[in-house]
């Protein structure tokens, strides 16, 4: 005979206590600090209990000094000026929620919600009204001609926090101001909208697993793109795909996470088991058009960031090398690719240190070659000797 259900008693909210959270008048308002990240050019906004509230600068994370230590529940009442009635459920019993906000003078916010150890927390992301376009970001002719391929493997690679997003934003509407195409992209977060222009651009974000990422994919491929934009490209499996597309006919544009185009290229290979690698060797050679991999550097005396980018472009002479394995000799491709408009990761952040924009330790830290870079420098003229001792 089966046992008669067990109700148990409602418990409180883990996140309301005993007193009802203050009301937070205007002047400590969410708005106002959301107002304050935007005028120091943030990118996002936090919120935690028993804390300042703090922002990201530059990819670096600032208190906000002067603001005061917030408790669970001022962080909680914060919260419910700005939060949709639909997710009031989800705050109130401590569900990590989402939602977008438009704001006056601050423009759209994705908006997240959490609980930790010590209570209630927020997270405010600011999304750019528009993309920054391919002559703002001061793209080479060479990289502004991947985005006018009509089919290959296009890869835009990079570490973590070095604005792979913004870059294939600049594609995707470099895209759709100069070709008249289907552009579907797959995105984790759709923080730039793009709007109609001489392409269809469709956007689609997935927040799910690499596997239901991989569905999507699928299914969009299903409706015949002219190009295909992949956020991010870190499986085999999406690899195979987009490779496939590729020798289809489509152009397609992957992010992927490394620091160096030649790393890309390991990686990617790296991803299948040893008896398949020679198959995607061959695939890579004959269908990548390009990889650009990008690094941001901190400008000297502060206010903003500087990116340095390397070029691979997928010549006759990177194909051959890329087919047969050889990809330990990527570098010295890129090297003697200069008069294609190919360009090592060095050759930019020596340019950058040269021109007084970046100073020469920023650079070194984001130098994959550091022993090259170092060289470099000398073979420049430039004083070395603060680097030797970090070395």
């Amino acid at each position: 005979m089966a046992q008669p259900a067990v109700v148990l008693p409602m418990t409180r909210s883990p996140i309301r206590s005993d007193t009802p959270p203050p009301l937070v008048t205007p002047a400590f308002g969410l708005d106002r600090l959301l107002r304050i990240a935007a005028a120091r050019s943030a990118s996002t906004l936090y919120l935690s209990s028993q804390a300042r509230p703090s922002v990201r600068v530059d990819g670096e994370i600032q208190m906000l000094e002067g603001e005061p230590l917030l408790g669970p529940n001022e962080v909680e009442s914060l919260l419910l000026t700005l939060v949709p009635e639909r997710n009031h459920e989800a705050l109130r019993t401590g569900v990590a929620t989402e939602w977008i906000s438009d704001l006056d003078g601050v423009g759209r916010v994705r908006c997240m919600s959490f609980r930790d150890h010590r209570g209630p927390g927020g997270v405010f992301r600011m999304m750019p009204v528009r993309a920054v376009s391919s002559e703002q970001l001061g793209l080479s002719r060479q990289i502004q001609s991947l985005a006018m391929e009509p089919e290959g493997l296009v890869l835009i690679a990079g570490p973590r926090q070095s604005g792979k997003r913004t870059l294939i934003s600049a594609f995707v509407d470099l895209i759709n101001r100069t070709r008249s195409d289907r552009v579907i992209t797959i995105e984790s977060e759709i923080n730039v909208m793009h709007e109609r222009g001489t392409s269809s651009v469709s956007q689609r974000e997935v927040r799910g697993s690499d596997d239901e990422v991989l569905v999507v994919v699928r299914a969009a491929l299903r409706e015949d793109p002219d190009v295909l934009v992949v956020e991010s490209l870190r499986t085999a499996a999406l690899i195979s795909v987009a490779i496939e597309a590729a020798a289809s006919g489509q152009l397609v544009i992957g992010g992927f996470p490394s620091h160096t185009a030649t790393d890309a290229i390991d990686r990617i290979i790296n991803l299948y088991p040893p008896e398949h690698r020679r198959q995607v060797q061959l695939a890579l050679a004959e269908n990548l058009r390009g990889v650009v991999a990008q690094v941001l550097l901190l400008k000297s005396g502060g206010g903003g960031r500087l990116a340095a980018r390397e070029v691979l472009l997928n010549t006759p002479a990177v194909a051959s090398v890329i087919a047969e394995g050889r990809t330990s000799q990527l570098p010295m491709a890129i090297e003697g690719g200069r008069m294609h408009g190919m360009a090592p990761l060095n050759d930019a952040l020596v340019g950058l240190v040269q021109s007084g924009a970046v100073d020469v330790r920023e650079a070194y830290r984001h130098a994959a070659d550091r022993t090259g870079f170092l060289e470099l420098l000398k073979r420049q003229g430039i004083d070395t000797s603060v680097l030797e001792r970090l070395a």
